[in-house]
């Protein structure tokens, strides 16, 4: 009796080996199928087209297709796909599947994937683009790129970890200008929210520039990077946003050179349902017509309902030997009702504080500074500091308050961009 059990129990051992790569193919499409169908959202669709599974293997065909309308009028403008089939070679392993993934028409857009899925859904992958060329005559642009690789991981709850490098790409322009990009490396993790990043992502770039048809850069930038971190509160009802981003050189369209670019700016404490849901109404129509604005706009007061603060925490940049920095705080306090009614209450309601630096190099260089420089100096509105000018002055009841007693409303400071509307 005793044998016979260590025998049923080995048989039972065996069937289970030799049955469970077929119940690893069976979990595997249904968390393949599911997958693609939970991916699906206002721009791309995926379908399973066909699912050939196998005892050891199984190959799978989908389908992309792309239905935001307007992004779809673009593509077919430009001569582009708006619908792309992916052929799957699937191994079924003991715990997770393996599969090869690449588009049908590879000679278009030489794309690969590599990737493993667990049984519980999370799957590593190493997205591949080989060196590419395409050529859009309609537009009479070509773009080349060098490989370039994102690899990473993501959970069945759409939390991903990411890294990106792209070494360079070349875009060739009908008039001959030619634009430049070189060492892109970026990483991120977090999750797309309705319609941005809520995480941490990070980007450095070496160089972008646009030359003309003599090779003369006309932009330029060198030594970049941004860094952003959007994050929720413990109640899930606010968010905090991070945002830095500097570059050691630029060069702008019109000849004028940058130097040490650097703009640290914050959001905190921004209603999250009213974010969201502005941010869904854009997203399903970026151009947004008179039924959409009015669906945006009870949101809109929402959010200035709420209250939220805004920071500039560093504007800094250098003109040569001349410098400029610049930093101020906003606060939209609760109960800031009905902004789109009255827009001017913002006026009144936002208090906050704010400091300007000038150097004598900058203002010295640029007569247009100089003369708005000895204006201020006769308002009492600016003071000389050792190596330049410094404005400092406190906001609140619609007003400039300066340390010195002065007060200079706000609403003079937006005069010169009512006038350009007129």
């Amino acid at each position: 009796m005793q044998n016979l059990k260590k025998i049923g129990a080995i048989g039972g051992a065996i069937s289970l080996a030799l049955c469970w790569p077929l119940a690893v193919g069976q979990i595997g499409q249904s968390i393949i199928e599911d997958g693609i169908t939970n991916m699906n959202d206002e721009m791309i669709k995926g379908e399973v087209v066909e699912y050939q599974r196998g005892y050891l293997s199984s190959v799978v065909l989908t389908r992309y297709s792309v239905v935001d309308p307007e992004l779809k009028t673009q593509l077919e403008r430009d001569g582009m796909p708006t619908t792309f089939d992916v052929t799957s070679d699937v191994s079924h392993g003991l715990t997770s599947l393996t599969a090869d993934s690449k588009l049908v028409d590879n000679d278009f857009l030489p794309l690969t994937m590599h990737s493993q899925t667990q049984l519980n859904g999370n799957t590593a992958f190493i997205l591949d683009l080989d060196s590419w060329h395409y050529r859009n005559e309609a537009q009479g642009v070509s773009v080349s790129t060098s490989p370039a690789k994102v690899t990473g991981d993501v959970t069945v709850l759409g939390d991903l970890n990411y890294q990106v490098s792209v070494p360079s790409v070349q875009v060739d322009f009908e008039n001959g200008e030619e634009l430049h990009l070189n060492a892109l490396t970026g990483q991120g993790k977090g999750k797309q929210a309705k319609g941005y990043w809520l995480g941490e992502q990070s980007f450095s770039l070496e160089k972008l520039d646009v030359v003309d048809s003599n090779l003369t850069p006309v932009f330029l930038i060198e030594n970049a990077s941004y860094r952003g971190n959007t994050t929720m509160n413990e109640s899930g009802d606010k968010l905090n946003s991070q945002l830095n981003l500097d570059a050691k050189k630029l060069r702008l369209t019109d000849g004028t050179d940058v130097d040490n670019f650097k703009l640290d700016f914050s959001i905190a404490d921004v209603d999250s349902q009213s974010f969201d849901q502005i941010m869904s109404i854009y997203q399903s129509s970026p151009m947004l017509d008179e039924q959409e604005i009015a669906s945006l706009l009870p949101h809109v007061d929402t959010l200035f309902s709420k209250g939220f603060d805004l920071s500039v925490n560093e504007l800094s940049l250098a003109f040569g030997d001349g410098k400029f920095h610049n930093e101020w705080q906003l606060s939209i306090p609760e109960g800031t009702d009905h902004i789109t009614q009255d827009p001017m209450k913002l006026m009144t309601a936002t208090t906050g504080e704010l400091s300007t630096y000038f150097s004598d190099e900058l203002v010295t260089h640029y007569p247009f500074i100089q003369e708005g420089i000895d204006e201020l100096l006769i308002m009492e509105l600016i003071e000389k500091v050792e190596g330049g000018y410094q404005l400092k002055a406190e906001i609140g009841e619609g007003k400039l308050k300066f340390e010195n007693g002065h007060e200079f409303p706000l609403v003079a400071l937006l005069m010169p961009a009512l006038m350009q509307q007129q």
